[in-house]
């Protein structure tokens, strides 16, 4: 059964895979399905935006891949459209980073929107050598930027825009971490075919950020990703939003996973025994977002047991932290046997399955393991076909990588990402 708290900003409704479970061994693998639910109008006024953006302007920026405009043009297009998105009182800056990196626009109060405007349509005229993809440089120089301006009623924000692959990896990823502490999250977009894929979803993931792939193919594509991340941001109503965990003795969280607005692994730290903690970083207003936890459940006598509880905090802006108190879990015993499945956390749960099977198939791909590759597309094309309309972008692309193999043996970059995109995709 679905229960609901309706006192915190956050409403928070809970439910099991199974409403009873019989144990036959020593524990049993189960899922539980967590909902946060912002209340009407629960973020308060709206958060303030102190946003950098990084921008590659390498040579390779210039090429056009079919679409008559270059991808540079199509970017600042892009960026100058999105910050309609924007208030006022938001604030930006700008990075152009390729050999070398430059701040091109210091922290500038949106209301300027000409200023900012004219300096993204020059923004391949500054003092930036385009021969190399220095991109560690760019993220150092807006995030000393950022942080001029970090106050407790905005959020900061980096966005950084590459096509290719770039040095100092290990730095890129060390400024991930550290802005992470400082509550800073990271959007990275990639575009074209060259990007390294693995660096951009770890940067996102070690900032508790996203990551995007703008479609060399698609002439809108830049607009929509540049849209959605800007409307997104616009949006957010709750910052350094936590889940908390507390277990019951001999109950463990072997994994959590958001399911929607997409699917990603969370990471938990263990703050102290048996409690441990989940960052969520940002949350919208008006937006739902969904969790599966992987438990395991020891043997019980027959009955109803507490499992664990769970508890939000976040803060609306105010520099406060505010909790939705404890909130408990919990799961129904008897030797009688299983009880009937939650349809709802079902399809939560074959939706993480089958992203787990696209990223075996990545990594199949990637470390030119083609049998394993055609073994995990034809598995994804299976169970997509289970899934019916839920996976037809999955199922479709499983079948292009057979198709690929097939022909030339090999798969190519862009279905490989189109692949790795379209996993993440919770419900299409």
């Amino acid at each position: 059964m679905s229960q609901a708290i309706s006192k915190a900003k956050i409403h928070v409704e809970r439910m099991m895979h199974r409403n009873s479970i019989a144990v036959a061994g020593e524990s049993i693998a189960s899922y539980a399905l967590l909902k946060l639910i912002p209340a009407v109008g629960g973020g308060g006024a709206s958060i303030g935006i102190n946003m950098a953006m990084v921008l590659d302007v390498s040579g390779s920026m210039y090429e056009e891949d079919g679409t008559g405009k270059s991808r540079i043009s199509r970017v600042q297009e892009a960026a100058c459209s999105a910050l309609n998105f924007l208030r006022p009182n938001d604030s930006i800056a700008i990075v152009a980073f390729a050999n070398n990196a430059e701040l091109v626009l210091p922290t500038t109060l949106v209301s300027q929107k000409d200023k900012i405007i004219d300096v993204i349509m020059r923004i391949d005229m500054f003092n930036v050598d385009a021969g190399g993809t220095s991109m560690d440089q760019g993220i150092e120089l807006a995030l000393s930027e950022l942080q001029k301006s970090t106050g407790t009623g905005n959020i900061s924000h980096l966005v950084v825009l590459t096509d290719g692959e770039t040095s100092g990896e290990q730095l890129c990823k060390e400024y991930a971490k550290a802005a992470a502490e400082k509550k800073i999250n990271f959007s990275v977009i990639g575009v074209g075919t060259e990007w390294n894929s693995g660096l951009i979803k770890d940067l996102a993931s070690l900032s508790n950020g996203k990551w995007h792939y703008i479609d060399v193919n698609q002439v809108d594509s830049a607009q929509k990703v540049f849209a959605s991340e800007f409307q997104s941001l616009a949006a957010v109503g709750f910052r350094d939003v936590q889940i908390h965990f507390r277990l019951m003795k001999d109950i463990k969280i072997r994994r959590v996973r958001m399911v929607v607005p997409e699917i990603k692994d969370l990471s938990l730290v263990e703050v102290e025994d048996r409690h441990s903690v989940a960052q969520l970083g940002t949350l919208e207003k008006d937006k739902t977002s969904r969790y599966i936890l992987d438990l395991s459940l020891p043997k019980r006598p027959d009955g109803k047991f507490k499992l664990l509880d769970v508890e939000i905090t976040f803060d609306t802006g105010s520099g406060v932290k505010e909790s939705s108190g404890l909130i408990p879990i919990e799961m129904s015993y008897t030797a009688a046997g299983n009880g009937y499945i939650n349809a709802e956390v079902a399809k939560h749960i074959d939706e993480v399955q089958i992203f787990e099977l696209n990223k075996n198939l990545q990594n199949a791909i990637s470390t030119g393991n083609t049998q394993e590759a055609v073994r995990v597309a034809q598995s994804i094309e299976k169970k997509g076909e289970v899934m019916g309309a839920r996976a037809v972008k999955k199922t479709m692309l499983a079948k292009q990588v057979l198709a690929e193999i097939n022909q030339g043996g090999k798969v190519s970059k862009k279905t490989q990402l189109a692949v790795d995109d379209a996993a993440r995709a919770a419900d299409e």
